[in-house]
């Protein structure tokens, strides 16, 4: 799709870009309410069925990556990444942490999929245009860093692991106190056999 370029920077031409498919989007919108049940029958027959979903990770969050990259103002990066790019990147991380189970990671959910949002940032720069789907390239990212991280995680557990771990059939607590208590209980009849032998 071409754009035309202004002196304003990319993501103005983004946000432009963005403010007029959504006008037109909106002005499908209201034809088709002013159709008459016929017609609209009949287009329905011709075009096939509609687009229901709304996809998180969807084109207009592909351009404003690439909007992020371009542009130099700071303001400008930091309004389209809280627009459009931080929702789809949390969503991102949220899904993959979900599809492939990462059991191994440090911390808690919140926290992983936060390293993970960070990850995708600090990736940002390297994703260019034409080289392929903002989605397929982050989700990448995303899969292949979570699966270097579990994969550590695992073998430090591995390697470390706790001595409550190492015999589970063992109760470490019970077999001190019933030592213990078998103890105090010889003492007594030793105790109690000498009192008798005495006192007899």
């Amino acid at each position: 799709m071409s754009q035309t370029k202004s002196n304003e920077g990319p993501v103005a031409d983004f946000y432009k870009q963005y403010e007029k498919e959504q006008l037109e989007a909106q002005k499908h919108k209201e034809w088709l309410a002013s159709l008459t049940p016929k017609e609209r029958k009949e287009l329905k027959k011709k075009r096939g069925r509609p687009r229901t979903k709304k996809y998180y990770f969807d084109i207009n969050v592909e351009r404003a990556i690439i909007a992020y990259n371009s542009e130099t103002n700071q303001e400008q990066r930091n309004r389209v990444y809280k627009d459009f790019i931080w929702k789809a990147f949390d969503k991102l991380a949220e899904n993959i942490i979900h599809t492939f189970k990462f059991y191994y990671l440090d911390g808690s959910h919140g926290d992983v999929k936060h390293e993970v949002v960070a990850f995708l940032i600090e990736k940002m720069p390297k994703f260019t245009e034409g080289k392929g789907k903002a989605f397929s390239y982050f989700s990448i990212i995303a899969k292949n860093y979570l699966i270097i991280n579990n994969n550590k995680q695992y073998a430090r557990m591995k390697q470390k692991a706790p001595i409550t771990k190492i015999d589970d059939q063992r109760n470490i607590t019970n077999e001190i106190v019933r030592d213990d208590r078998v103890s105090e209980i010889k003492d007594f009849f030793d105790e109690f056999i000498e009192y008798w032998e005495v006192n007899l």
